[in-house]
């Protein structure tokens, strides 16, 4: 069987982004066992505005090796990169990759994980906590009226800092 996983760094105020949806404050020059990670995913699920911001940060596509998802209520069909899906599909969609034995990998933005968190898709959370205060942003973490039960399963402390937590979700 597959999983759902949420793989993010947050600021230690919990946020995953600036207001205007910068990064900036992200360090990116270790790599927290991130390519690891990546090699163990099948598909790689996004938000609209996730999606493009990549091609503001990069020049090329970093996801080519992988099958790509774009949760948008405005756009439909494919690019070069991704499909794009309404947000109405994506349960459907991940209970198929489940089934199948892929292992997903929601990236973000926020309205996307509230969303996987609301419809209770995420079976793994791995998340990165950088030590910064950025002082005002977007939250990992809206508020949710549905109580979630996890169970701890790694802690991970790197020298810069960063804190790796991971938890599975409690069936």
């Amino acid at each position: 069987m597959g999983k759902v996983v949420l793989y993010i760094a947050q600021s230690l105020d919990g946020y995953i982004c600036r207001e205007d949806g910068e990064i900036d404050w992200l360090w990116d020059e270790v790599d927290y066992g991130f390519d690891s990670f990546f090699q163990s995913v099948d598909t790689v699920i996004l938000g609209r505005n996730t999606y493009e911001q990549i091609f503001e940060l990069t020049e090329e596509f970093p996801y080519v090796s992988k099958d790509v998802y774009v949760v948008s209520r405005t756009q439909e069909g494919s690019d070069e990169f991704a499909t794009f899906i309404q947000p109405e599909q994506m349960a459907p969609l991940t209970h198929m990759l489940k089934e199948d034995g892929k292992t997903s990998w929601i990236v973000g933005g926020a309205m996307l994980i509230e969303q996987a968190i609301h419809a209770e898709l995420i079976d793994e959370y791995q998340l990165f906590i950088q030590p910064t205060l950025i002082g005002r942003g977007i939250p990992l973490f809206k508020a949710n009226e549905k109580e979630h039960s996890l169970t701890l399963k790694n802690v991970q402390t790197f020298d810069d800092g960063m804190l790796s937590l991971s938890y599975t979700v409690n069936d």
